[in-house]
């Protein structure tokens, strides 16, 4: 009889330490997560209307939430460039529009929102270019290369190109969001002046040779939510 209130004993123990350790493990939240969008601009492109002399542009972006991890993108602007070089100087004035995804790699904490993200985008440039001058190359050091100021402005001018995007969003205020990103294009196709080629694409930037080129943006965006859902439960393998 006293073993057997020695052993109920011990299992009523077991049984209050097992209760008290499932009181005291940590129960993690799950957040509805927030579905919505978010509109915003390139804070560099503008802030550079003041500092660049030669240069004069705009961006307005927004991406919404596909999914958990998945955003819809388009980016909308305008540029006009004037760009002096050794042999030549010209101005290249057009819009641009940018459609892609962004996928975000950063698991949040709590109720937080911030973004790691890589993605792509298609662009499309329509511009003109108006060629200024041009030096013509002599082997003669005597007399000097000859520069012509021919003023000619090509018009109707295109261009479609992939980009690879890499950045991070920052929530600095509530659903005030700031952005930096790094782009690589690459140039698909394109429509050129005649005599003359396109050196600088609006939405693209400087086009270098392999018709590659790189940029980076700083942006400022407000995040205007729409509704909520509950994250996704993985289960258990």
């Amino acid at each position: 009889m006293n073993m057997l209130r020695y052993y109920i004993s011990i299992l009523l123990l077991f049984s209050g330490l097992h209760i008290y350790a499932q009181d005291s493990i940590p129960k993690i939240t799950k957040y509805p997560q927030r579905y919505g969008i978010r509109i915003g601009t390139d804070v560099f492109k503008a802030s550079r209307n003041i500092w660049d002399k030669d240069y004069t542009g705009f961006e307005v972006n927004a991406d919404y939430r596909l999914k958990e991890n998945l955003y819809g993108v388009v980016e909308i602007g305008m540029e006009k460039k004037f760009k002096e070089e050794d042999q030549l100087t010209f101005t290249t004035k057009g819009n641009y529009i940018k459609i892609g995804v962004d996928y975000n790699l950063h698991k949040n904490w709590l109720d937080m929102e911030n973004i790691i993200f890589v993605g792509g985008r298609f662009g499309l440039s329509l511009h003109s270019q108006q060629l200024h001058s041009y030096k013509i190359y002599t082997q003669n050091p005597y007399f000097g290369e000859s520069e012509v100021y021919p003023e000619l402005l090509s018009k109707g001018l295109s261009a479609h190109f992939v980009e690879l995007v890499g950045g991070i969003k920052v929530e600095v205020l509530n659903n005030l969001f700031l952005s930096f990103s790094v782009r690589l294009n690459y140039l698909i196709t394109q429509k050129q002046p005649e005599g003359f080629e396109n050196l600088y694409l609006p939405g693209f930037g400087r086009k270098y040779s392999g018709n590659i080129g790189a940029n980076f943006n700083y942006g400022l965006s407000y995040f205007i939510p729409l509704y909520k859902k509950q994250p996704v439960k993985k289960e258990l393998q």
